[in-house]
């Protein structure tokens, strides 16, 4: 079973919104995988930030979780910008640039 005590997955939301530059979270899961955790994240920032600024929110992101949430081991962070936040425009952006309806 893989499922995450809900107190640690607030405590990893907390320590999200104390980076700089991150505006919200649009989505966090973890899970186990063996004795260890892994998080995915989608966190959002400024739309107006340049592509480096954003990286280094997310960069910071993922070494912030794996200091401070334990038996983290590995995380990744998705940014989104703040005028576009969410799973549901990743979608419709990807069907608009290659033409799918």
């Amino acid at each position: 079973m893989d499922r995450v005590d809900p107190d640690l997955v607030d405590h990893a939301e907390r320590e999200l919104r104390l980076i700089p530059g991150v505006r919200d979270i649009s989505a966090l899961r973890m899970r186990w995988v063996g004795h260890h955790l892994h998080a995915e994240a989608a966190v959002v920032v400024d739309a107006a930030l340049s592509l480096m600024a954003a990286h280094e929110i997310a960069a910071d992101a993922e070494h912030q979780l794996t200091h401070h949430i334990p038996r983290l081991t590995e995380a990744t962070v998705h940014v989104d910008p703040d005028t576009h936040p969410g799973a549901g425009h990743h979608l419709r952006i990807s069907h608009d640039r290659i033409g799918v309806r």
